[in-house]
C-alpha cells in the first residue's frame, strides 16, 4: 500500500509541483521516496514504529487526497487548469489544511451518548456505562492525550467502565514503561473497569508469555479486570457481563470459545451485556440471547472512503443498531485513539456513554398486587 502511495505521489508531484528533474536529480528523487516507503514497511513489520514516520505517512495521505482532487479538477477542465507557481501554492495549502483538520479530529475527542432499553429486570432502574475503545498506545500517544481521556471519563459519573480492545498497539512497553498504566488506574466508576483483548493485544504477545499473561498482569495492576471468554455476574446489579477473546485469537494459537457455550453458563433471565472487540455475527449474538453488545475495532473507517466500505462488511460498522424483534442492541465505537496514523477524516475520536434503562415495572406491579 505504502509503495503504491509513493509511486502515485512521486509521479503527480513532478506534475503538480512543476518539478523539472533530469539525470541524477531524478534518480535521487525516486531513491528518497523509495527509502521512505521501505522504512515505513520495515518499521511496521518489526513493530517499531517511530512517531516521525506516522506523521510523515499522514502527510502522504493528505497529499493523496489533494492530488486526487486536483487530478479530478484537471480532468474536467484540462485546457484551463495547468500546473504553475500559483497552483503549487494552492496544492500545498490544501495538504496543510487537510492535515490540520485530520489531526484535530484524531486528537480532540467528542462525547457520544446512546440511550438503550433492556426489557429485563435488574436491581437498578438505570445504569451508565462508559466505553473506551481502540486507544492504541504507541510512540505517537502523548501523555496529555491520555490524561484528557481519564479526566473526561471521570467527569461522567460512570457506573461501569468497559474498554473494548486494542488498548495496546502491538507493544506492551508503551503501557508499562510509561506512566500510562498509572493513569489508567485512576479511572473511576462505581462498579469498576472491565477490559478485553483486541487484535492488537495479540500482536503484543511475546514468546516468553505465549498466552499474554504479562498483558493480563499489567492490566490488572492498573485496576482493570480482564475478561477473556469470562462471565461475570454482577450481583449488586443483577446483570451478567461477558467478555470474549477477540475473533483473531485463532491466528495466535489461542482458542476462542463459542458464544453458545458461554451462554450455557449465563443466566439469561438477567440482562446480558457482551463485550466483543469486533462487531461480527450480530444475528448469531442476538439469537443467543444477548441484550447489548459493545464493540470497537472499526475506527469508524478513520479515513475516507474506508467508512463506506465498512458499512458493506459489517451490519453495524459504527454507532448504534437495534433489532426490535429480537430485543438486541449493538453499539460500535469509532475509538479514542488512531493507531499508527495520527489522522482522522470523516470520523472523530470519541468516548461513548451508554445510558441503559431496565424494565422493572413488572416487578413493581407484582409487589403492588401483594
Amino acid at each position: 500500500m505504502s509503495i503504491l502511495v509513493i509511486i502515485y505521489l512521486g509521479k503527480r508531484w513532478l506534475f503538480w509541483l512543476d518539478f523539472h528533474l533530469n539525470g541524477y536529480l531524478k534518480l535521487a528523487y525516486w531513491l528518497a521516496l523509495a527509502t521512505i516507503a521501505i522504512t515505513f514497511i520495515l518499521s511496521k513489520v518489526l513493530n517499531n514504529f517511530p512517531a516521525f514516520f506516522g506523521i510523515l505517512f499522514s502527510l502522504a495521505i493528505c497529499f493523496v487526497y489533494a492530488t486526487l482532487l486536483f487530478d479530478f479538477i484537471h480532468l474536467i477542465s484540462r485546457k484551463r487548469f495547468k500546473p504553475d507557481f500559483w497552483v503549487s501554492y494552492v496544492y500545498v495549502g490544501c495538504v496543510i489544511v487537510l492535515f490540520i483538520f485530520g489531526h484535530q479530529m484524531a486528537t480532540n475527542s467528542k462525547i457520544v451518548n446512546y440511550q438503550v432499553t433492556i426489557n429485563k429486570q435488574a436491581n437498578v432502574d438505570h445504569l451508565r456505562i462508559v466505553q473506551l475503545s481502540d486507544i492504541h498506545l504507541n510512540g505517537l500517544t502523548q501523555r496529555k492525550f491520555i490524561k484528557q481521556m481519564i479526566d473526561e471519563v471521570n467527569k461522567l459519573n460512570a457506573d461501569l467502565i468497559v474498554i473494548t480492545g486494542d488498548t495496546l498497539d502491538k507493544q506492551l512497553k508503551s503501557f508499562t514503561e510509561t506512566d500510562f498504566n498509572k493513569q489508567f488506574s485512576q479511572l473511576k466508576s462505581k462498579y469498576g473497569t472491565y477490559i478485553i483483548f483486541g487484535n492488537h493485544e495479540y500482536l503484543a504477545i511475546n514468546k516468553e508469555h505465549p498466552h499474554g499473561e504479562d498483558i493480563v498482569d499489567a492490566f490488572k495492576a492498573a485496576n482493570m479486570r480482564v475478561l477473556r471468554d469470562d462471565i461475570v455476574y454482577l450481583s449488586d446489579l443483577n446483570i451478567t457481563l461477558i467478555g470474549r477473546e477477540d475473533f483473531s485469537s485463532s491466528k495466535y494459537d489461542l482458542k476462542r470459545a463459542e458464544l453458545a457455550d458461554l451462554m450455557m453458563f449465563a443466566d439469561t433471565s438477567t440482562p446480558i451485556i457482551l463485550l466483543d472487540h469486533q462487531p461480527k455475527h450480530l444475528d448469531e449474538t442476538a439469537n443467543a440471547g444477548v441484550d447489548l453488545m459493545i464493540s470497537g475495532h472499526t475506527h469508524g473507517g478513520q479515513l475516507f472512503p474506508i467508512n463506506f466500505l465498512l458499512s458493506v462488511i459489517y451490519k453495524n460498522a459504527d454507532g448504534i443498531y437495534h433489532d426490535s424483534e429480537k430485543q438486541f442492541t449493538s453499539i460500535v465505537s469509532s475509538g479514542y485513539g488512531f493507531g499508527s496514523i495520527p489522522l482522522r477524516l470523516m470520523t472523530r475520536s470519541e468516548i461513548v456513554v451508554i445510558d441503559v434503562t431496565f424494565d422493572n415495572n413488572k416487578e413493581k406491579s407484582n409487589h403492588s398486587l401483594e
